[in-house]
């Protein structure tokens, strides 16, 4: 199974977002062999800033101190939050951006990378609700770069770790959903694809996500409707979450 193929069928029935940012990090090592793995939360008119580090063998989780000032000082952060292009979606190598000198003169490395043992880094967006507030990975190293080939790479694990944001959301497990989905004799499949189509996904997105054919969704889709007496979406979402 290819690399990004293989990340999604891993990180699609999980049990709610903690467990999947959890199994994401793990498989994002695996990919892009790293110290640590970061999940970064920016809000810049809130004036909130948060990275985790969700996995590191040396490093508990958490931020460093004093993080939440230092996001108006980041050389990715800076590049990501001042692109409001399609680029902005583009993954972001640390080395792209500033010299070594011109990194080490800054607070994010004084005071946060420094405290890691990280002066590489490779990062992408997975949301971004406003101009100024978004959220995504950074992959850490010291001195061993990210290669062109792992850039690459990360370009096309992004726009899957972005659908799997929108499907995770920010809640635990619904547990309407699985009444539903038990009153209604729903299969695992078309319990996931309902889900998914709540969260706003396209049969498309949907197909991507779950290595079928869009033509399949809409057929799990179609089983689900049935069961639930249903046909049309509202309707059918309305009783799916009770």
């Amino acid at each position: 199974m290819e690399p990004v193929a293989d990340l999604a069928a891993q990180l699609t029935q999980l049990a709610d977002r903690t467990a999947y940012l959890d199994a994401a990090s793990e498989l994002l090592l695996k990919m892009f062999p790293a110290d640590s793995v970061a999940r970064i939360e920016v809000d810049r008119q809130a004036g909130r800033a948060d990275a985790r580090t969700v996995y590191s063998p040396d490093q508990p989780p958490g931020p460093p101190e004093g993080w939440h000032d230092l996001w108006d000082d980041h050389p990715i952060l800076l590049s990501c939050l001042e692109d409001t292009t399609a680029g902005m979606w583009r993954p972001r190598r640390l080395s792209d951006l500033v010299t070594d000198r011109e990194l080490y003169a800054t607070r994010a490395y004084q005071i946060g990378l420094r405290v890691l043992g990280s002066n590489r880094q490779l990062s992408f967006l997975t949301v971004r609700r406003g101009p100024a507030d978004v959220q995504g990975w950074s992959l850490n190293r010291s001195r061993h770069d990210f290669t062109d080939a792992e850039v690459e790479l990360s370009a096309h694990v992004q726009p899957i770790l972005r659908l799997l944001d929108i499907a995770y959301g920010d809640r635990g497990v619904d547990t309407a959903q699985q009444h539903a989905a038990d009153a209604y004799s729903l299969t695992p499949r078309e319990r996931e694809v309902m889900h998914l189509m709540g969260r706003g996904l396209t049969a498309t997105a949907m197909g991507r996500l779950l290595g079928i054919s869009p033509r399949t969704v809409c057929k799990h889709l179609e089983n689900a409707y049935s069961k639930l007496g249903c046909n049309n979406r509202i309707d059918a979402l309305r009783r799916f979450s009770g």
